[in-house]
Order: structure tokens, then sequence, then C-alpha cells
């Protein structure tokens, strides 16, 4: 419960431990102040002490401002904290070793203050720095993995596309028949033309979003991930099922279809089951749509379900590309318990501003 408190409410804590150390340091210099009466001693070493304590209070909420993730704040405080402990007990250290040797110790309180200032400080600042680089390091994973999907749709699913605009219009040339289909070339070369800019739109869509200047507009869900039901129907040797609404317009772009797609494919490639099956669902409630992709394969140990979406992880499996996208998106991804008994993929997206309830 404590850890779970001081993760979700990082930065306030940091703006609590300095403004305790600014009382203490007020309160201590307050009592100097009077003793002394009224020297500007004591209001030199609050300016030391307290300043320190003051500008923690300003990190703290410099921190909640930040874009750091809950995650990240948590390990800031943590890396505050630890170089609080640090400072202070060497600090303490050397008052301790003074008095076991029975020499004096001038001000113990004073200069301890200073230490545990100067520590909570050096480790905010160390772990602010740490956890932007391991954001960054992060994210030109992810950016990677996209590349990498992207390079796979170009290469892969556009080439075949253009083969098969290619191969019939060979066959309206004369030079080749399609007799034993029986397929019209005029209507194939139109629908793979149609799905080749699909694809390009979707990459251009994916890149914009990466580079966090995304223009989101209003996406039927439901066409999407009827779609790509068909498709992995097609592809795979499972049982696909969908219960879907009429509409359900979410704030996206045409990224949102590799969401769709890897949480379908990877509930196909993944499943064990000897009949494997794969339920799609997608509920509206007022302010979000909530996509659910449920199979009865073998299931996710609890125990790896965190990591899961971890960049190491996550990124042989395409959910990479899922989690950055839907995180984009201002979404929420999870795992859950499949009511087959495998697992369940829920992602939450916000509606469109003005799409009926």
């Amino acid at each position: 419960m404590v850890s779970s408190t001081l993760r979700a409410n990082a930065p306030l804590f940091v703006v609590a431990l300095g403004a305790v150390l600014f009382c203490i340091s007020v309160s201590y210099h307050a009592v100097e102040y009077l003793a002394l009466d009224g020297s500007a001693g004591p209001l030199l070493a609050l300016l030391l002490d307290g300043g320190p304590a003051l500008a923690v209070v300003y990190f703290g909420y410099r921190l909640s401002e930040s874009e750091l993730s809950t995650h990240s704040q948590y390990t800031v405080l943590r890396w505050g904290v630890g170089g609080d402990l640090l400072v202070f007990g060497v600090m303490a250290a050397t008052h301790i070793v003074r008095a076991v040797e029975g020499r004096p110790t001038s001000e113990p309180v004073f200069s301890l203050l200073i230490a545990v200032d100067i520590g909570l400080i050096a480790g905010l600042v160390a772990g602010y720095n740490n956890a932007w680089a391991r954001a960054d390091a992060q994210r030109a994973e992810v950016v990677s993995d996209a590349l990498g999907f992207v390079n796979r749709l170009t290469r892969h699913d556009l080439r075949n596309d253009l083969a098969a605009i290619q191969g019939y219009a060979d066959s309206l040339d004369g030079s080749t028949t399609d007799t034993e289909s029986g397929r019209d070339p005029a209507t194939i070369i139109a629908r793979n033309a149609d799905e080749a800019l699909i694809r390009i739109e979707t990459s251009r869509a994916i890149t914009e979003t990466l580079l966090d200047d995304p223009e989101l507009e209003a996406v039927d869900l439901v066409p999407i991930v009827t779609e790509f039901a068909d498709r992995i129907g097609d592809s795979f040797a499972v049982s696909v099922t969908t219960d879907l609404p009429t509409e359900a317009v979410v704030a996206a772009n045409d990224g949102v279809r590799p969401v769709v797609d890897n949480l379908l494919e990877n509930a196909a490639e993944h499943n064990d089951a000897s009949d494997p099956r794969i339920e799609v669902a997608v509920d509206t409630e007022p302010e979000t749509v909530r996509l659910r992709v449920s199979d009865n394969g073998s299931g996710i140990p609890d125990a790896q379900r965190r990591a899961l979406f971890e960049t190491e992880q996550r990124a042989a499996s395409g959910l990479s590309l899922v989690s950055t996208l839907v995180e984009a998106y201002d979404g929420e991804i999870q795992v859950a318990d499949s009511e087959l008994g495998g697992a369940a993929f829920v992602v939450d997206l916000p509606r469109a501003d003005g799409s009926e309830t």
C-alpha cells in the first residue's frame, strides 16, 4: 500500500520532503535567533539550509509538471532519498567518530541539515537525468521497432499489392489471363491500389504519432476491427468471432489500424490451443471506447504481465508499437484473464468529440 502510494504521488512526496526540511530549518534557527538576541548569523544559516529546502519544493512541483511517467517520477524520488541517506550517513558518521574520540563538534544540527539538503538535491538531479536518459533510450528503441514495422509493411504487404496490380494489369493487355479464378482484373487492380494507399497513409500516421505531432481525427473502430478479423480468420487456422456496435468513433488516426492488426495477429500466433479461438469485442462508454481481444490459449502468467510492455519483452511481438500508439492517443492498454481461458488484451481509447453515446 505504501509503495503504491509513493509510486502514484512521487512529486508530492518530494514537495513534502522539502517542506519538512524547511520547517525544521526555520524552527531551529528561530531558536538560535532568539537566543543570540537578533544576531544575523542564524538568518544567514537559514539561507544556507532553508534555501535548498525550498529548491526541493520547487523541484517537486516541476517534476509533477514534467512528461515523465509515474514510474520514472518514482525513480527520481528513490534516487533523491538514496542520495539524501548517503550524504547524511557520511556526515553523521563524522560526528559519531568525533564523539567517540571525545572531540567537540560545532553545531551538528546545522551541518546535518546542510548534508540532508545537498544529498537530496544531488540525488534528485541525478535521478531526473537518469530517468530522462532511460526514457530517451526507450523511445529510441520504440522508434526502431516502429520503423521496422513500417519497413515490413512497405516491403512485404505493399510489394504484394503492387505485384498483384502489375499481374492483373498485364492481363488487361492480353499478355496473361485469369480464366481459372474468373476474377475481374480491373476490380482486383482497384482493390489492391486502395490497399496500397491505405498502407502508405498508415505509415505516415505512425511516423507522425511517434514524432509527437499526430493530427487526430474521428476514426470508426468497427470497420477496422471487421477488416482485420476477416484477414486473421483467412490467414490463420483460428476461429474469430466479433461483438461490435454499429459504430465506435475514437480520437486517433490511421495508426490505430496496426493496433488492431498486431493485437489480433499476436492472439493468433501465440494461441497453442487445439481449437484456437479469438473473440473481439468493442464496447462504447460515455468517454471511452474499449477494444478487447481474447483468446483461448495458455494465457500469460501474472509475473510476466508487468514486464510484457517493457521494451525488451514487447518488441518481438509487435506490442511495442501497440503500446506506444495507444499512449500517444491518451489511451491505456492492459492484460487480463480471458473468459475463454487464455489472455485478453484490453485497450481503452478516448471517444472522439461529438460522437454519439
